[in-house]
């Protein structure tokens, strides 16, 4: 294939559209080989090109790229369009993740036996958790971060082109965000790219929803659910409830990296309601941490920030594109733990976990820790900090999870003597026991949840 960027993915949109959308603005030709068989995904499987059994994978510089969020990332950190510093990173990283969110909820519409209720949901969500944000922040700039096309900006005019297929007239309140839109279609590789005969993606019908089911076989696909503002002080304050939830790799990061920091624990459903009300929750969303007088959300690109702050993250894009392949990785595993308190049987789920863990995730760790102490780069970065993290979640569950795998049992033992760490793991750190009762009941009222979710 030469030089070329190779996309391997269905013939639809899926995750890999943004992908496609950010080569094309970054003028970028790429091939594509679509997955039209069962033959063709195991192939990849059995060659060893899908870290985690998943796609979008893009082959690019030499490297195989997987996790679309971590992809988008190294394409638009290549192409220069990822800021100019850290916070301008951290800014496009949250409102980049808050669109996907977006997306994501329009992307599993086909697989959903009855989308009506889903379209009324989406449509609520996105006028009035998602599009103010855009609103607010494009009016009077051209580009939401640093005054130059980034990758948010991408992601927005994409989203609002997907949103406008299911909702026409969704952006009339939006006159800032219709106005951002007709700039963006008129740079002329976005022109293009909207016009027939380019490798644009329809919207998904009945035939790419049967690709994707008998590729994977699978009987349905999910939709995946999401589950007092104090002064500014030089720690960081983090705003959660009181246990792990997606706030606790955010604790064992800050730890690892020896920063002190604060937290105001969300009881009650007024204290979220002052967050909203005060303009500190971008996407309605927690966690919130706020640190060097920003105020961040979206896990992974708080994660992001503090791994890059505090060096934990990586000294080239190619470090750190496999730094975010195995961090991700282990995030989608982690949540899959998270949600256990919110299933009225786990025991299915229990099962399907231990046997994820197992086949698919804790293979690609054992085999990248054969030999290197660290997973990328010879130094300690974020993707160990979740591993360690990850290890001592599923040995809660599972507790012989690891005798296969020597490896990473080896390494989890050196993790836990790096002080900071055995600091944490003691009792009376700020590290959260697993989820209670108490914990459950506390999150469903703050957030007003229905169970199951």
């Amino acid at each position: 294939m030469g030089d070329r960027v190779v996309l391997h993915y269905f013939n639809g949109r899926g995750k890999m559209e943004s992908i496609r959308w950010l080569l094309t603005v970054a003028e970028v030709e790429f091939d594509e080989k679509f997955l039209d068989t069962r033959e063709e995904y195991l192939k990849l499987v059995n060659d060893g090109k899908l870290m985690f059994q998943q796609v979008p994978l893009v082959e690019i510089d030499g490297m195989k790229l997987i996790q679309t969020k971590a992809i988008l990332n190294y394409l638009a950190e290549k192409y220069n369009m990822h800021g100019k510093d850290l916070k301008d990173r951290v800014m496009i990283n949250m409102y980049s993740e808050g669109l996907i969110d977006l997306m994501e909820m329009i992307m599993v519409l086909p697989f959903n036996p009855d989308p009506t209720a889903k379209l009324e949901e989406i449509e609520k969500k996105a006028k009035e958790r998602y599009l103010p944000v855009f609103e607010k922040a494009l009016t009077g700039p051209v580009y939401l971060v640093g005054g130059k096309l980034s990758l948010a900006d991408v992601l927005l005019v994409e989203c609002t082109l997907m949103l406008e297929e299911k909702f026409a007239g969704i952006l009339k309140e939006f006159s800032a965000v219709k106005s951002f839109q007709g700039r963006m279609i008129r740079i002329p590789a976005i022109n293009r790219f909207l016009q027939p005969g380019s490798k644009r993606k329809p919207p998904p019908g009945e035939n790419y929803a049967k690709a994707v089911i008998e590729v994977f076989q699978i009987k349905a696909l999910k939709n995946k659910k999401k589950t007092a503002t104090t002064a500014m002080s030089e720690k960081p304050v983090l705003y959660y409830f009181n246990g792990r939830g997606k706030m606790e790799s955010i604790r064992w990061l800050l730890t690892v990296a020896e920063v002190e920091f604060d937290e105001v624990i969300l009881t009650t459903r007024e204290q979220y309601e002052k967050l909203l009300n005060d303009g500190a929750l971008m996407f309605q969303q927690v966690p919130l941490v706020e640190m060097d007088g920003m105020k961040l959300i979206q896990t992974k690109a708080i994660l992001n920030y503090i791994a890059e702050k505090y060096n934990l993250h990586a000294k080239d894009p190619k470090e750190r594109v496999m730094i975010n392949m195995y961090s991700e990785g282990l995030i989608d595993l982690m949540e899959m733990i998270m949600i256990l308190p919110f299933t009225p049987d786990p025991k299915p789920k229990l099962d399907n976990i231990q046997s994820k863990a197992k086949e698919r995730y804790l293979p690609v760790y054992e085999k990248a820790l054969t030999g290197p102490v660290y997973l990328v780069g010879g130094k300690l970065s974020l993707a160990d900090v979740l591993l360690v993290e990850c290890t001592l979640m599923l040995e809660e569950k599972f507790p012989d999870i690891l005798k296969d795998f020597p490896n990473i049992k080896s390494f989890q033992g050196r993790m836990t003597q790096i002080p900071a760490i055995s600091r944490f793991l003691q009792p009376g750190s700020k590290r959260k026991p697993p989820p209670d009762e108490k914990y459950l009941k506390n999150v469903v009222e703050v957030l007003n949840l229905k169970l199951p979710l």
